[in-house]
C-alpha cells in the first residue's frame, strides 16, 4: 500500500513539474491577430530598427536593433501587442566570439614581438628541438 502511495506521489509531482515552467508561446486565435503593419509601427514607436518579423510558437517575433544600437529579440503578443518575452543579444553571443577575441590577442602578440605572459621577450623567438 505504502510502495502504491509513493508512486502516485511520485508521479503527481513529476506532472506538476511540466506545468510550472514559464510559457512563453502565444495562444490567440488567428481572427483577433493584428496585422504585420500594426507589427511594425509598434516597434518604429519603440525606436526599434526591424530586420525580421516572423510567427514563432503563436507569437510574432522580432529581431533587431534597439534605439542604442543593441541587437534583440523579442516575442509579441499577437493580439495586444504586448512583448512576451525580450532577450539582448551580445556582440559576442555566438559561439565564435570568444574564439575571435583569442584570434585578435594572438595577432596583437605577434604585431607586439611578445607574448602577453612575459615568459619571452621582444624579438625572441621560442627554441625547440624535435627527437
Amino acid at each position: 500500500m505504502m510502495k502504491q502511495m509513493a508512486a502516485a506521489i511520485l508521479v503527481l509531482t513529476f506532472a506538476g513539474l511540466g506545468t510550472a515552467r514559464a510559457d512563453d508561446d502565444c495562444h490567440v486565435p488567428m481572427e483577433q491577430w493584428q496585422p504585420r503593419e500594426a507589427v511594425q509601427t509598434m516597434a518604429a514607436g519603440r525606436g526599434w530598427t526591424v530586420t525580421r518579423i516572423k510567427i514563432d510558437d503563436g507569437c510574432y517575433e522580432i529581431r533587431g536593433t534597439d534605439e542604442g544600437g543593441r541587437p534583440f529579440k523579442a516575442k509579441i503578443d499577437p493580439a495586444t501587442l504586448e512583448i512576451v518575452k525580450l532577450r539582448y543579444k551580445d556582440r559576442d553571443d555566438d559561439h565564435h566570439g570568444a574564439e575571435r577575441q583569442r584570434t585578435q590577442n594572438i595577432g596583437r602578440e605577434a604585431a607586439d614581438g611578445a607574448s602577453a605572459n612575459g615568459l619571452l621577450g621582444t624579438n625572441t623567438r621560442p627554441k625547440a628541438v624535435v627527437k
